[in-house]
């Protein structure tokens, strides 16, 4: 058995209120929820869904997100200032492809979301 290459179908993540949580994270990412079968609201971003449950959310600081964009660093810094999000500093990172500088930021209910860019001197391995 071999993993594709874009192996990560799906993220879920427990929220205390799914109706501020999607609108959180639909201002966040600019994509428009769907609702399954199973009533998890579903953001379909490329290939993979970030997808939110009803329920107990895990501790924080257990699980963190980072979202790669088509944007600069002070785009992304402007899109947490929109969503009145308490964030750090700009730090580096080592993305999967690619060095990278981000803005992490808490959703409603704690969870780090690492807002990405690749750095201007790199560019994404194919």
């Amino acid at each position: 058995m071999r993993i594709h290459a874009s192996c990560l179908d799906h993220v879920v993540l427990n929220v205390s209120d799914l109706d501020a949580s999607r609108r959180w994270w639909s201002t966040l990412t600019g994509v428009r929820a769907t609702r399954d079968h199973e009533g998890e609201v579903s953001f379909v971003i490329g290939a993979q869904a970030i997808r939110l449950r009803q329920g107990v959310p895990a501790p924080g600081g257990s699980i963190s997100v980072c979202l790669m964009a088509d944007a600069s660093i002070d785009e992304l810094h402007q899109r947490a200032e929109e969503l009145h999000a308490v964030h750090g500093d700009v730090h580096p990172r080592t993305a999967a492809t690619a060095p990278a500088q981000a803005l992490t930021i808490a959703d409603p209910d704690g969870y780090q979301v690492e807002l990405a860019t690749y750095t201007p001197e790199g560019a994404p391995i194919p």
